[in-house]
């Protein structure tokens, strides 16, 4: 009995890495279609709707990307008021959850893009 709890334990510490990586490796290859700048948001940290400014410091883009046959309509926050990180016919490195979008800044680092709609991409 303790021999097979001590091989389960084992496998166990030994598979729980592979599965890391996995994770790791969902990234794959997509295309920006489009990016546009959206209207500034207002502050959420007001009292009232009238106490409401913009918050100047982020800007947020609507960018469409195709991953795959799908074409992913998402929302950007961003610090970076040109967006020209993630610009129309720019390559990038997406992994896909439920509402998020990962996307792979060059310099290797996640952004979230929260998906707002998808379809299917169309066929030339």
């Amino acid at each position: 009995m303790k021999y097979l709890i001590a091989t389960v334990l084992l496998s166990s510490i030994i598979c729980v890495p592979t599965f890391g990586e996995k994770r790791k490796a969902d990234f794959q290859k997509g295309q920006i279609l489009k990016a546009e700048k959206l209207p500034a948001q207002p502050n959420p940290n007001g009292d009232t709707a009238s106490d409401a400014q913009p918050d100047l410091g982020v800007y947020t883009y609507e960018v469409f990307i195709q991953v795959g046959e799908t074409v992913y309509t998402t929302q950007l926050a961003t610090s970076d008021p040109s967006g020209a990180e993630f610009s129309a016919g720019s390559e990038v490195q997406a992994r896909v959850s439920k509402t998020i979008l990962y996307l792979k800044r060059p310099s290797g680092s996640e952004v979230e893009a929260r998906i707002v709609g998808r379809k299917k991409a169309e066929t030339n």
